[in-house]
């Protein structure tokens, strides 16, 4: 099945191209659906395809030298992985698994290259997403260094109602609950210290989850808006 050209419209790599460039990008992509624990791409494998994720979440994540799995972002619908490999033919730097039944739209190596010729608008966008990865690898790598497990929580949800949030009112953010699995490999702790540690920021009212939900207070942001 071939992808929508509006897709393409909500990945920001893809911000400023004409509806000719959609259009030919989506005849070019193919949608792939995805179980939930379904591998995609595979850590130190060849790869030749580009993503693009239309419904779902996946996990972006790499083995530490002592073979532990270490989320280092979910992605959502509009976001978009693959590109690295296209570019330096290097082996996959990460291991990407469907969190949930999604689907992909796919892009082979060709496809990809034939639009980034003489196309500066991608070019440039390429560049912000680059940018945009390694700012997050920064802040990710700064924080696993210089803050307990707490920090790493209240931060963790921050930027998950930052990037992923919806205003509730009141203060208040809500997005979608994380496992507490994935939430534990993103922040380098185990599954019984997230759970005491959600526990904790509950009380002191930062956090409150409810049901699929969890409600986040952003930092500068009162009961009264």
């Amino acid at each position: 099945m071939n992808a929508a050209p509006d897709l393409f419209a909500k990945v920001s790599l893809f911000e400023g191209l004409t509806t000719a460039d959609r259009v030919a990008l989506a005849r070019a992509a193919t949608v792939r659906t995805y179980r939930r624990g379904e591998r995609i791409v595979t850590q130190g494998q060849q790869g030749d395809s580009f993503f693009v994720l239309v419904k779902g979440r996946v996990a972006v994540s790499i083995l530490s030298p002592e073979g532990r799995e270490v989320v280092l972002s979910t992605l959502a619908a509009g976001d978009c992985f693959g590109e690295m490999a296209l570019l330096d033919e290097a082996p996959r730097s990460a291991t990407v698994t469907a969190a949930e039944r999604s689907e992909l739209a796919v892009l082979t190596r060709e496809a990809f290259f034939d639009l980034l010729k003489g196309n500066f608008v991608l070019f440039r966008g390429l560049l912000s997403t680059f940018s945009r990865r390694l700012r997050h690898a920064n802040a990710t790598i700064e924080g696993l260094a210089s803050l307990d497990v707490k920090g790493r929580l209240a931060r963790y949800f921050r930027d998950l109602a930052d990037e992923r949030g919806r205003k509730a009112g009141g203060g208040w953010t809500v997005v979608v609950r994380p496992s507490q699995r994935e939430i534990a490999d993103t922040i380098g702790s185990s599954r019984e210290t997230v759970s005491r540690t959600m526990s904790q920021l509950a009380r002191e009212n930062l956090i409150v989850p409810k049901g699929k939900a969890i409600y986040v207070r952003l930092e500068g942001e009162s009961a009264g808006g």
